[in-house]
């Protein structure tokens, strides 16, 4: 922020070359490479000993000494004498032996920070710039004869710069955790701090003498960081996501600061120890300072190179209640119990701006990423925007009755808040509600906002935690501050395993009892259209022989008539013939002996015979015609009820198959609807079985992670 820092210096000494000595404080870097242990001299027998009388007071007499010396102290510092500039000025120490990259005053003569240095001018020659950081990393000796201490730092964990954009990488998720709570009790309590990871799907919960991490996607339990330090009464990620700070303690006893690395679950750095539960911290997003308050109403800063007490600011006239960096690291705000806030230089501690307006206590502070905005809750049920030139309060409104709990930014500018009247809500930068969520059953308490799911998730009074799609405002799901041990979780998957087994038995014998009705009915029908399908062809067959006889019939009747024609027909000249014949006779016996009348009457005789032979004939065929016809018709008589019998039996048959078909679906349905249920408790089953599985295996490596983490600590 330009207009932040040129405040930050119009106070100061015209002469542009005291300018990086007003935050001196930032030198806490701990991005060198080397670090010599306690006592080990660097020296090089085959290098000259880099010195500060012979090597680095020329350049700093050179470029630095106008005004930094014994007469002016520009900032309090004199480089004219070794004493003085190890002694720092007034804003700390400019040289930290052993660590260039982590020297304020290297780093401004790198250009690596600004206000560069020497001011208004180039940079330093590389072979000066090369020199001195030979010497810092020497360990800065003063003289060819000077006996060279370089203190280790804890961690190097300090930034070049602030911290504020999407890191390069993967999103930082911590690794595989251990499961177990350090505490489970029976009844929950009000949870005491939240927090979700700027760029990862990563959440915090406070518990007793426990951090509680969850995937804010998925809302499962990734591990557990002991804090046994106490409760954590705040909870903190760095700017870019890779630290993860909780601060707390017991309540009239004692009180620090925790820092752990989210990307491997390690516990890096604590600070602090004040004699009285930590209520507030945060860490710069430089990475270079905690600051942490207390009931004791003292703002105390330190230097993560060092662990060391940085500066202290004793302004506040009540308990701290929150504290919060900005993003670019330039400004610390803070807010009591009595409604004070104030705004400091982050790097010397100096009085920036006096926040006034609210009239309860400061339950809240959280910055806008570009660091020109700062908003602070407060219980006087108001919410409160300021920005960071002149103080002034740029938006104002009461967003929760009876008092606001809590307050964030969105990395988008939207805001959350939640409060006594039990409701979190959802805000734009003017002040207008985007949304509200349902209400608790007790007072909200603690509300954060997930910028990688847009998850809002908050707490209330009682511990419980619940999770809002910030979108469409339904609850996705809860989160817990008070997880069962895993031997718990075991017992209870067991005790699932074993209703699974049971359930998923008897919804099996269901299906299989549902499967052979099925099975059954299919079987009826199959039965009953064979059936079927057997009198519709003996039917057919009696059909058909009926229609055979029928036939017959006709054709017989037919014949019948014919030898009947036949017969009137040899028996229509038959008497004549027989007249004429007796006639013949009779005139042969009168006139004996005439050949041709007794040749006349012969061949009457045989006309005779051979009609009445023909006739017999005829008759004899027309009685087989007859019979033919009689039995043809007694077929017919017997085919004629036995078809109606197999019909009727056919259509009995088809009904009986409809009936059965419609019997079929329902049953087919019920079978489905079992198996369904059947292979869902399979799946359960399964589900169940994975979980016993899981637990075990979460106990073992519980043992064997503790363990490794028992070794580590020896």
């Amino acid at each position: 922020m330009v207009m932040t820092m040129n405040k930050l210096f119009s106070n100061h000494c015209c002469h542009q070359i005291c300018k990086p000595f007003v935050i001196v404080g930032l030198i806490v870097s701990l991005m060198s490479s080397a670090v010599v242990a306690d006592d080990k001299k660097p020296a090089d027998n085959k290098k000259p000993k880099i010195t500060f009388d012979e090597h680095i007071k020329p350049i700093f007499r050179a470029k630095c000494f106008a005004c930094h010396n014994t007469d002016k102290k520009a900032s309090g510092l004199d480089l004219t004498n070794y004493t003085g500039l190890m002694q720092g000025g007034a804003a700390g120490e400019s040289i930290d032996p052993g660590d260039a990259d982590g020297s304020y005053l290297y780093m401004l003569v790198t250009h690596d920070s600004e206000p560069f240095m020497p001011p208004k001018s180039d940079k330093l020659p590389d072979k000066e710039i090369a020199l001195i950081q030979e010497w810092i990393n020497g360990g800065a000796p003063e003289n060819a004869g000077s006996k060279v201490v370089i203190k280790k730092p804890k961690f190097d964990f300090a930034l070049k710069g602030a911290s504020s954009g999407k890191p390069e990488g993967p999103p930082p998720m911590p690794p595989r955790l251990s499961l177990e709570p350090v505490v489970h009790t029976s009844l929950s309590t009000a949870v005491t701090a939240l927090a979700t990871n700027p760029w990862s799907p990563l959440a915090a919960v406070a518990g007793q003498k426990q951090v509680l991490l969850y995937n804010t996607k998925t809302l499962q339990l990734l591990g557990v960081l002991p804090f046994p330090e106490g409760v954590p009464h705040v909870l903190k990620f760095s700017r870019n996501g890779s630290l993860l700070l909780a601060g707390g303690g017991h309540a009239a006893a004692s009180g620090r600061v925790v820092v752990w690395d989210v990307k491997t679950g390690k516990r890096l750095f604590e600070v602090g120890d004040e004699l009285d539960s930590v209520l507030c911290a945060d860490i710069s997003s430089d990475q270079r300072f905690i600051a942490l308050g207390s009931p004791s109403k003292v703002i105390r800063v330190y230097s993560t190179s060092t662990g060391e007490l940085a500066y202290e600011i004793r302004k506040h006239t009540d308990w701290m209640t929150s504290l919060a960096f900005s993003p670019d690291s330039v400004l610390l705000c803070s807010g009591d119990r009595n409604g004070g806030a104030f705004v400091w230089e982050a790097a010397t501690g100096s009085e920036y701006l006096t926040l006034k307006g609210h009239k309860g206590g400061i339950t809240g502070i959280s910055w806008r990423s570009d660091s020109n905005i700062v908003a602070t809750s407060s219980e006087d049920q108001s919410v409160k925007l300021w920005e960071l030139q002149n103080g002034n309060n740029i938006k104002s409104w009461n967003a929760h009755g009876g008092g606001t709990s809590s307050v964030e930014f969105a990395r988008d500018g939207r805001l959350v808040t939640c409060g006594r009247d039990k409701v979190t809500k959802l805000w734009d930068q003017a002040g207008k509600q985007l949304k509200a969520f349902p209400a608790f059953t007790d007072i909200a308490v603690g509300v954060t906002i997930c910028d990688e799911t847009n998850h809002v998730i908050a707490s209330d009074w009682t511990g419980k935690i619940k999770v809002w799609n910030a979108a469409d405002g339904k609850e996705v799901g809860a989160l817990t501050a008070n997880p069962l041990q895993l031997s718990q979780r075991l017992a209870s998957a067991t005790s699932s395993l074993q209703a699974s087994q049971s359930n998923q038995q008897k919804l099996l014998a269901v299906a299989q009892a549902d499967q052979a009705a099925v099975a059954k009915i299919n079987a009826n029908i199959a039965a009953t259209q064979k059936q079927q399908t057997d009198l519709q062809n003996s039917l057919n067959g009696l059909n058909a022989n009926l229609a055979a006889a029928q036939k017959a019939i006709t054709a017989a009747q037919a014949s019948a008539t014919n030898s009947t024609k036949q017969i009137a027909a040899i028996e229509a000249p038959l008497p004549a013939i027989k007249e004429a014949y007796a006639k013949a006779v009779a005139v042969s016996k009168q006139v004996a002996g005439d050949k041709e009348l007794a040749e006349a009457a012969a061949k009457l005789k045989t006309a005779i015979d051979k009609r009445e032979a023909a006739k017999a004939a005829e008759q004899k065929n027309l009685a087989t015609h007859q019979a033919t016809v009689k039995a043809n018709q007694q077929k017919v008589a017997q085919y004629t009820p036995q078809i109606k019998q197999t019909t009727d039996a056919l259509n009995a048959a088809k009904a009986k198959v409809a009936a059965i078909q419609k019997t079929l679906k329902p049953a087919t349905d019920k079978a489905t609807a079992s198996q369904n249920a059947a292979n869902a408790a399979t799946t359960a089953l399964t589900a169940a079985q994975n979980e016993v599985k899981r637990w075990q295996a979460e106990i073992e490596f519980s043992k064997k992670f503790n363990n490794v983490q028992a070794s580590a600590s020896k």
